[in-house]
């Protein structure tokens, strides 16, 4: 049988075209330009051969939208570097890939000479994705697990396949306490992902939905995880199955009503996911001060979207209304 090593399946995206605004000089940036992006994906898609379902594989259609993304969005001086960071953001969105091969087109670069096209291709691997790059801050995998008391064993670090997450979770039905705790239990104990940081309990108002349910226990934690983002989203959701949680208005389910347990994905890394099944970064968390609060109080410096978490904390309509819930008040825990 192949070793993963000895596998040459791949899927090919040619010819992705939007403008961008990458360039040495000040009217490259200014103007912007058309840069055109081919990306050759390597991993094994034996098993989505034999099932003919999606889930078996990596979706084309999202990485698409992160080779968008990164052409439209923050400018490169280099168009190496953003060969390098779109080779690594695409191995970081899903655990299966195993090598990335990202060529770079920018025709109508600034020559004098007649010419057709100027291009670059990074190759990486699995093997290039130091922890320090999958998405990580300042802290080393050692600090975060010491400051949560939680996670792996002293000395272990996060691993070259594992991506850093920042999950969300919310109760407001039943015994919330006991319902959070045993959703980061079970988080805890599946394969493939490690909880590296808890925040303390949050006590909130509910935003939007109906007006007398009663009010959230919210709580942010950290993750490190060898799984997809999409691996991710069905975990998380079968852990809110396991906690009674019935999704769609076909079961009853309001629209931000109340729940037994909610957990949403708020960062993978630095990817970027848009389906219509999950988004990443999780479109309205930079205006939620129910997730924006306890995440500062498990980690100060965070970010999101280049902006500190403390930052949007502060402009959040709703982070008035955020408490320390009564469970730690006599315990001595504060943010």
């Amino acid at each position: 049988m192949p070793s993963r090593s000895d596998l040459s399946d791949t899927i090919r995206l040619t010819g992705l075209t939007a403008t961008g605004h990458h360039g040495v000089f000040d009217f490259e940036k200014r103007e912007g330009q058309p840069f055109r992006v081919d990306a050759e994906l390597t991993l094994d898609f034996r098993a989505a051969g034999r099932s003919d379902e999606l889930q078996d594989t990596v979706s084309y259609v999202e990485i698409a939208e992160l080779i968008e993304a990164a052409i439209t969005g923050e400018p490169f001086d280099l168009i190496e570097a953003l060969a390098d960071h779109l080779a690594r953001e695409i191995l970081r969105s899903d655990a299966r890939l195993l090598a990335a091969e990202i060529t770079v087109h920018k025709p109508q670069a600034p020559l004098p000479q007649s010419f057709q096209d100027v291009s670059v291709t990074a190759r990486r691997t699995r093997a290039d994705l130091s922890p320090r790059s999958v998405g990580e801050d300042a802290r080393t995998s050692e600090d975060a697990e010491a400051s949560a008391g939680v996670g792996a064993p002293e000395g272990a670090a996060t691993t070259d396949a594992e991506v850093r997450a920042v999950l969300a979770l919310g109760s407001n039905l039943g015994d919330s306490t006991a319902t959070l705790a045993s959703a980061v239990t079970s988080l805890r104990s599946r394969a493939g992902l490690r909880v590296l940081a808890a925040s303390p309990l949050a006590r909130t108002r509910p935003v939007g939905g109906p007006p007398d349910q009663p009010d959230f226990l919210n709580q942010v934690i950290e993750v490190a995880t060898t799984k997809s983002p999409q691996e991710l989203l069905a975990l998380t959701q079968q852990v809110e199955a396991e906690h009674h949680r019935a999704r769609g208005a076909e079961n009853g389910e309001i629209h931000w009503g109340p729940r037994t347990l909610d957990i949403d994905i708020i960062t993978y890394g630095s990817a970027r996911v848009s389906t219509p099944a999950l988004q990443i970064p999780h479109p309205r968390a930079a205006q939620r001060g129910f997730v924006l609060v306890p995440w500062t109080w498990m980690d100060p410096q965070a970010t999101l979207g280049g902006v500190f978490v403390a930052e949007l904390a502060a402009q959040a309509a709703d982070s008035a209304t955020v408490e320390l819930a009564e469970e730690h008040l006599n315990t001595g825990v504060r943010p």
